[in-house]
């Protein structure tokens, strides 16, 4: 280092020397102290190699993450074999534009920190006779350094990271496509595109730093002193108040008149709610709580608790936001973990109550229907359950008064007789019909399952004829989006009605093995689409083709989220693992202090392990407790079990902040003790 500073002395030298001659003289000067800044650079590096990898590892790991998200969008193996969806770009386009503003608010704070422990060598940079021009320059082009080889580093290890996560996206799909290592051009232009920026960005950022403090600033940088914050009983009262509203909002029924009068409005209301009353109670109720804990004095005085909350008190104010947006950003993390881990493991249910049959389609000949019937016979894999014929008449009809579909809509008008026929196949009960011009609705796929939309309503069918809904069963009557709307009426009706109207006729088939049906589903349909359906009203749908979509959708979502959550969690245990840090330099004179007056490195370490316990575990208990409730509204509200799923998003968050805390207070105390 010091040969370097000899080097620079000698520039500014040169410098003073040749001002006044010829600009070749100035433009070998700036080349002459590019390459010594270089050097310097280099040599810091070699210098400082342990600060430079706490900078340097984040970096890697950003780009490491958003480079393999990338790749996976454009993968065209995977997109190719992904039938049931589309495309896969929309969602993964989505997911890596929050993966990369996360990443690039994750590198500015790690920059940050990087940069406020190098404050007092950029102040000595100064008092060796650097001018402030050369230091920015110095700063920018260490990050530049720092940035490329990150950026080389993190798009290798992506490439090589990219095939484990590519098949184990394809093995939560469902999907039987073999993925080889893929080398994605448009991938990796994408992630130097914009981490260059990042990097340019955060580059500018440390080149102006040494314009924007003065010399006594950049010495005093970690020596800012912190005021003991007030609190307020009041804050602290309103916080409580704010998060119960909050909860209590959420857990409502969905047949209460908030939902019914407010609906999505309600959402955001009670997420406000439980996101300001986590501030304040950061805020106030904590400072208010280590305050009176100070002064009961058996308790401020018994052990280290005298240097633990004291130091608490002084620091607690700096974290406040810090601890607000982790609390907040891990709750919305693990509700979406446990949302997603809680739809796909329940998805085989889901799909069987929204696609009863295996097989429904319309007859178009008879010579057809047998043909079908004998393609599922022969079908050893798959024994035919049962089949019954469902005769139907197709209507547009006035739907409105439901509030649900239009005043045309295609209605499938199923006389009483088969639906019975068609109820006791699949092993269910069945609702009476009241009234001549009564009729039976069925659940339509809406999340308010524990609501009858229809009950009491009416329907009014071409020609001005009213049928009234005298009965609401909660299982679909059909598969699920067929684009028509199945209605029961009695025999005696439907003999009526039958000469107004076409009628026609479903196959409806059950089958054993449907989620191992692939085979026998796609042969049906491929002899089906080449008979040519004359009828734009043809209905064709197999529960395997509908579970596969199933498995795909809820596949792609468990895997964003996963990945996105997993990110977000090591991305914001490192945001505070650093906060903490940058606090423990700050306070090496203080702990000098302590040392002297006869306190042990075993009673620091204890007053250290006790003060980042409070640090970590309340973002992750306020974490816990707002996901656990928004949880339990989802599953009143889906009827579906949520528990498993959470607990194991939350036991993964616990374990990792765990992993951060002891290797936050480990070198917390390597650096105060030092």
């Amino acid at each position: 280092m010091g040969i370097s500073l000899q080097k620079f002395a000698k520039v500014s030298l040169i410098e003073s020397n040749f001002s006044s001659r010829s600009s070749i003289f100035l433009l070998l000067w700036e080349a002459v102290a590019a390459m010594t800044l270089f050097e310097l650079a280099r040599r810091s590096f070699k210098g400082n190699r342990t600060q430079y990898l706490l900078y340097f590892n984040p970096m890697v790991f950003s780009i490491l993450i958003y480079y393999t998200f990338v790749s996976l969008q454009y993968n065209q193996g995977i997109s190719s074999s992904v039938t049931a969806l589309g495309k896969l770009e929309p969602a993964f386009a989505a997911a890596s534009v929050m993966l990369l503003a996360f990443a690039a608010i994750f590198i500015w704070y790690s920059n940050a920190y990087f940069m406020k422990k190098r404050k007092k060598e950029i102040a000595l940079y100064a008092l060796y006779g650097l001018k402030k021009k050369q230091i920015g320059r110095l700063l920018f082009l260490e990050q530049l350094m720092i940035g490329a080889f990150a950026l080389s580093a993190g798009i290798v290890s992506g490439m090589l990271m990219s095939k484990f996560f590519a098949m184990l996206l394809i093995k939560v799909m469902g999907l039987s496509t073999i993925t080889g290592f893929a080398f994605s051009g448009a991938a990796i232009l994408q992630t130097s595109a914009v981490f260059s920026l990042i990097i340019l960005l955060t580059s500018i950022y440390n080149f102006r730093l040494v314009y924007r403090h003065t010399l006594l600033e950049l010495f005093q940088a970690e020596k800012k002193a912190e005021k003991q914050p007030k609190g307020s009983a009041m804050g602290a009262v309103l916080s409580l108040l704010l998060a119960g509203s909050g909860y209590f909002l959420l857990l409502e029924p969905s047949s209460s008149g908030v939902w019914k009068d407010f609906g999505f409005l309600a959402i955001l209301v009670s997420l406000g709610a439980i996101g300001l009353g986590t501030f304040l109670f950061l805020n106030c109720f904590i400072i208010i709580l280590l305050k009176r804990l100070k002064a009961i004095k058996r308790v401020y005085y018994k052990g280290i608790n005298l240097i633990s909350l004291s130091h608490l008190l002084f620091r607690i104010k700096g974290n406040i936001l810090v601890l607000t947006i982790i609390s907040l950003l891990s709750t919305f993390t693990l509700f979406t973990i446990g949302t997603a881990g809680s739809l796909y493991s329940n998805m085989n249910a889901l799909a069987k109550k929204n696609y009863p049959l295996s097989l429904l389609y319309t007859v178009q000949s008879g010579e057809q229907n047998e043909h079908i019937l004998k393609m599922i016979e022969k079908n050893q894999k798959n024994p035919l359950q049962f089949a019954s014929e469902i005769p139907y008449l197709a209507v547009n009809a006035d739907l409105s008064a439901t509030g649900r579909y239009p005043d045309d809509y295609p209605a499938l008008l199923i006389p009483e007789a088969a639906y019975k026929k068609l109820a006791d196949g699949l092993g269910q009960s069945t609702s009476p019909i009241s009234g001549e011009n009564g009729a039976i609705a069925f659940y339509d796929g809406n999340l308010k399952q524990d609501e009858d939309p229809y009950s009491g309503k009416n329907m009014v069918l071409p020609g001005g004829r009213e049928i009234r809904f005298t009965s609401y069963e909660e299982n679909p009557l059909l598969n699920q989006g067929l684009y028509s709307f199945p209605v029961v009426i009695t025999d005696e009706l439907y003999r009526e009605l039958r000469g107004n109207y076409p009628e026609n006729t479903l196959q409806a088939v059950s089958w054993k093995n449907d989620k191992n049906a692939g085979t026998i589903a796609n042969q049906i349909q491929a002899y089906y689409d080449s008979e040519m359906p004359d009828l734009e009203t043809a209905i064709f749908s197999t529960f395997f083709h509908q579970h596969e979509k199933l498995m795909q959708i809820y596949g792609i979502l468990i895997f964003i989220s996963s990945f996105l959550g997993l990110t977000f969690l090591l991305a914001t245990g490192s945001m505070l693992h650093y906060k903490q840090l940058s606090e423990a330099v700050a306070d090496q004179d203080r702990y000098r202090v302590l040392k002297k007056i006869g306190m042990g490195r075993k009673q620091i370490n204890a007053a250290i392990l006790r003060q980042l316990f409070l640090i970590f575990a309340l973002p992750f208990l306020g974490a816990v407790l707002h996901s656990s409730v928004i949880m339990l509204a989802l599953t009143r509200f889906l009827k579906i079990d949520t528990l498993i799923p959470f607990i194991l998003a939350a036991a993964l968050y616990a374990l990792i902040y765990f992993v951060y805390y002891f290797a936050t207070a480990r070198t917390y105390s390597r650096i105060v003790n030092e």
